[in-house]
């Protein structure tokens, strides 16, 4: 899945709005500079921290329609305190927050430099730091720029975070200013000199392609590629990374069937037994997707070596394989399938369920059928970086909400 994500879009990650890449990347810079003065923090929980101050800022700020940009409504409201030691703590804020999805991004694009691929080994890189002060640059909370008062709030020595000026900055719903769209616009197309030229001209040039079909471009299908993607083999791999993702599903699909089946952690399957009418209905969609990708004959061997587990004449051995692949749903115990851990039934659970850093869907834009989530998240970055997210987001709400 990371491999075909990655080769639809390389370097994006799962960034889908600009402000992910700066209050990640600023994350970094203030971090570096609280341990510059000996307050010893690591990158990971000034960069969460921060990102849960601007979710805070923008949830007591004006209303506005988030789209999904804004994380942690029923945990970081009515607190005694945001101090940084209150707001770092483990359980404040989400368990995955933006922050993540930005650990591919910021090296690929240059904001941050790295030595490894490990959050907490960034620095802040020349380029990051132009990102960071074109954004803060008109900011001045309690009489100091964004950074130092950031570094303050992290070394405990000033609490407030109740600004206006630093929700014009830091709130996830409040534009970027136009010279930092065009600082994020630029990394797109040029990443950095560390990557290979392939990859940022797939990135190029799948941006030029999404951009397109904003300037009225006709929607393409698989038969088609768009005169925006240079590559042949790019799209290719595009459209083998759709069928991968069928097959995925389809597989999926399986395993649900597979647990609605058992409904019970006291129920289980034996191999042997009859195969249930709607787990073979699922077991026969599974094979023919499968054969539909192995057909393209893609130079990915793992994805080969899954769509083949996934087309074998045996039953048991595809129903084998795929319960050996989860583990925590349903287990194998000899011969038999039975509840794993995280077994419901096919049910959902009672809890909350975790936020999602997804995008908004995308399914009327145009795409061919199964394209990997990273082009929707470039749609969306795109508009962003246009100044345009806040008009379609709102559009897209009122079509959601009036059907």
């Amino acid at each position: 899945m990371r491999l075909f994500n990655e080769l639809a879009v390389p370097g994006l990650g799962g960034v889908w709005f600009g402000k992910q890449l700066f209050l990640a990347t600023l994350g970094v810079l203030v971090a570096e500079q609280a341990n510059e003065r000996g307050c010893q923090v690591t990158k990971i929980a000034v960069a969460n921290a921060i990102e849960a101050i601007a979710c805070w800022l923008a949830l007591t700020g004006e209303p506005r329609t988030s789209g999904g940009r804004v994380l942690g409504s029923t945990k970081i409201i009515g607190h005694d305190s945001y101090s940084f030691s209150k707001v770092s703590q483990s359980n404040f804020y989400v368990t995955t927050p933006m922050r993540m999805t930005t650990v591919t991004a910021l090296p690929a694009l240059g904001l941050v430099e790295t030595s490894g691929n490990r959050f907490n080994s960034f620095s802040c890189s020349r380029q990051g730091l132009e990102l960071v002060e074109a954004v803060c640059q008109d900011s001045r909370p309690f009489n100091k720029s964004v950074v130092e008062h950031l570094v303050q709030w992290v070394c405990g020595q000033d609490d407030r975070v109740d600004s206006g000026r630093l929700r014009a900055a830091l709130s996830p719903l409040t534009p970027l200013p136009p010279h930092a769209r065009l600082l994020i616009q630029a990394r797109l197309h040029q990443g950095t000199s560390r990557e290979a030229e392939s990859s940022r001209r797939r990135r190029s040039d799948a941006l030029r392609w999404v951009e397109s079909r904003r300037q009225a471009a006709p929607p393409v299908g698989w038969d088609s590629r768009p005169v925006q993607i240079s590559n042949p083999e790019h799209w290719a791999d595009l459209h083998a990374g759709a069928l991968f993702f069928r097959v995925r599903n389809a597989a999926l699909d399986v395993l649900d069937e597979l647990e609605i089946y058992i409904g019970t952690p006291e129920r289980k399957y034996a191999f042997g037994a009859s195969i249930p009418a709607r787990v073979q209905d699922a077991l026969t969609s599974l094979n023919s997707v499968a054969q539909a990708f192995l057909d393209l004959n893609h130079h990915s061997v793992e994805a080969r070596k899954f769509c083949s587990e996934c087309v074998s004449d045996s039953a048991v051995e595809v129903l084998s394989k795929l319960v050996g692949r989860d583990g925590r749903i349903l287990r194998l115990v000899g011969t038999n399938i039975c509840p794993g851990p995280a077994f419901h039934g096919g049910e959902q659970p009672e809890e909350v369920q975790p936020e999602s850093n997804d995008a908004p869907g995308a399914a009327s834009h145009g795409w061919p059928d199964g394209i990997s989530h990273r082009i929707s998240n470039l749609w969306w970055l795109s508009l962003d970086l246009d100044g345009e997210i806040e008009a379609w987001l709102n559009s897209e709400n009122k079509e959601a909400t009036h059907g």
